[in-house]
């Protein structure tokens, strides 16, 4: 079960495809300020192709995703 907190009238939701870094708490769409680069060759988490999502403020990588996927990122 989840617990819902309810809006506060001061602050908006953000929009549903919004991604947000767990260490800073920074907050963008998936198009927006992210740093998107190659992910590095050997990497255990990546493969040949994979794009690596790092946040723009500390640097924590949120995600890595396919090569297929970068179109949606980028």
């Amino acid at each position: 079960m989840s617990v819902h907190a309810p809006t506060s009238p001061d602050r908006d939701p953000p929009p549903k495809a919004t991604l947000f870094c767990p260490d800073c708490g920074h907050e963008s769409p998936p198009t927006g300020d992210w740093v998107v680069r190659g992910a590095d060759p050997g990497s255990d988490r990546a493969s040949d192709g994979d794009a690596v999502v790092s946040c723009p403020d500390c640097g924590t990588e949120i995600a890595t995703r396919g090569g297929s996927e970068l179109p949606a990122l980028a």
